[in-house]
């Protein structure tokens, strides 16, 4: 289904492949044109086409909790300091844009892999716009590492969502249009099972932050 939105979004690709992506740039391609870009392409020169109205950052397989795979991503971090634009970080994105800002992060002791979780929404808000208050949905989850709740305040960050595998599923800051998700809002079928919540939280960012 396409949407009335017409936003232009710059995808950042951190997967190690290039050429990789699991069709997050179709769904985006849902609400407007979406350029997507190799996360080496990022440097201190690059600069944003003036008609990109947001940033998506992807998920990946490299570890926010490994020394030799974040120092790959310095420009990507440098660059999210820096940016003016709406940014919308799914997964290793999310762990990213917290990072950027001094948040801590951790590994999990038991890793969740490809399943569908029940996320509690703490504050409904426009990333959660129309899920009422302490509500849960479901959404995908397939990650290794997670952003500690401790010093997210401190980090200019506010806890929208968490659930019992992780404590820190979704965050706000708060004086930037920047969001953050654990979970992946683009994948909505795991193994025939599925749920369409995700895609309602990424119509949401484009519907209620970038679009306002």
């Amino acid at each position: 289904m396409r949407s009335d939105l017409t936003a232009k979004s710059l995808l950042i690709n951190c997967y190690r492949n290039p050429t990789k992506i699991d069709g997050l740039n179709k769904i985006l391609e849902n609400y407007g044109p979406c350029k997507v870009v190799y996360y080496l392409e990022i440097n201190q020169e690059y600069q944003i086409d003036k008609v990109i109205d947001s940033v998506i950052i992807s998920g990946s397989e490299y570890r926010i909790t490994e020394h030799s795979d974040r120092v790959k991503f310095k420009d990507i971090l440098d660059f999210i300091k820096i940016c003016n634009l709406p940014i919308f970080g799914i997964c290793f994105g999310h762990q990213l844009l917290c990072s950027a800002f001094g948040a801590k992060t951790g590994k999990l002791q038991e890793p969740v892999i490809n399943r569908f979780e029940n996320i509690r929404v703490l504050q409904t808000d426009n990333l959660f716009a129309s899920i009422k208050e302490g509500g849960s949905i479901t959404l995908s989850e397939y990650h290794n590492d997670y952003v500690l709740k401790e010093g997210l305040d401190n980090a200019g960050f506010v806890l929208l969502a968490d659930s019992v595998s992780c404590e820190v599923e979704a965050v706000e800051h708060k004086s930037k249009p920047f969001y953050g998700v654990q979970f992946h809002p683009e994948r909505i079928n795991i193994k025939g099972e599925l749920h369409l919540e995700g895609h309602r939280v990424i119509e949401n960012f484009y519907r209620n932050i970038v679009k306002r």
